[in-house]
């Protein structure tokens, strides 16, 4: 059976990728950079194809159709820190483009193929609260969240989660220029969400959220 990972090629999107190859799955990692993509590819012996999401995610729709898998993980994402009219409009209009249009189209395409499946939609627990430099990024990720929990209010055979993910050791704040002071303590290990991800994406749990600090963070929200 094959999964398709967008952002496979690195971070938490790697090692979900990693976790469900181990599990005997066929793997197909979508992301932008080829030589990134290819150096995991090589390691999870998978298929892989270069498309930036941010404009081009018609591309991974066709891919979703040609090889119809039986599990979609949408976390290709990026978050930007800072105040919002000191950013760059252009890097914000990619993170709405990647973190909401690519998302919903691809699970659009997926919806529409997959008779009895699973789709893993990465948000995060910035749409929990308000972020302070976050603004654009947490309502993205809000977003995500809305977006599924009410699509498995319509009913239907594929199972939709979605994972509210706590600060982790990846490169997402190195990438977002973000301060990690004071986070170093509580950042989740990847390996470890994955798999907690996946058996919970499995057994059709719709709200996945790793960690007890943050299960706390998010609660009643």
């Amino acid at each position: 059976m094959k999964v398709i990972v967008t952002g496979g090629d690195s971070g938490l999107g790697f090692h979900i990728a990693k976790e469900l190859r181990n599990r005997g799955y066929e793997i197909i990692i979508v992301a932008r950079n080829e030589e990134k993509l290819k150096r995991a590819a090589k390691e999870l012996d998978a298929n892989w194809y270069a498309i930036d999401l941010a404009k081009n995610y018609m591309e991974a729709g066709e891919i979703i159709k040609n090889e119809r898998p039986k599990i979609l993980v949408n976390d290709a994402g990026f978050g930007a820190y800072g105040r919002m009219e000191e950013q760059d409009w252009e890097k914000l209009e990619n993170m709405l483009n990647l973190n909401i249009l690519a998302l919903t189209y691809l699970t659009y395409i997926g919806l529409k193929i997959m008779e009895n499946g699973y789709i893993l939609n990465v948000s995060s627990v910035a749409a929990c609260r308000a972020q302070k430099k976050l603004s654009v990024y947490a309502a993205t990720k809000a977003y995500v969240e809305q977006f599924s929990k009410s699509l498995n209010r319509e009913g239907r055979k594929t199972k939709i989660s979605y994972l509210l993910l706590g600060p982790t050791k990846t490169n997402f704040f190195k990438n977002a220029n973000m301060p990690t002071k004071g986070l170093e303590r509580i950042m989740l290990n990847p390996e470890k969400v994955a798999k907690y991800a996946v058996d919970k994406m499995l057994k059709g749990k719709e709200r996945i959220v790793p960690g007890v600090i943050y299960k706390l963070y998010c609660l009643g929200k």
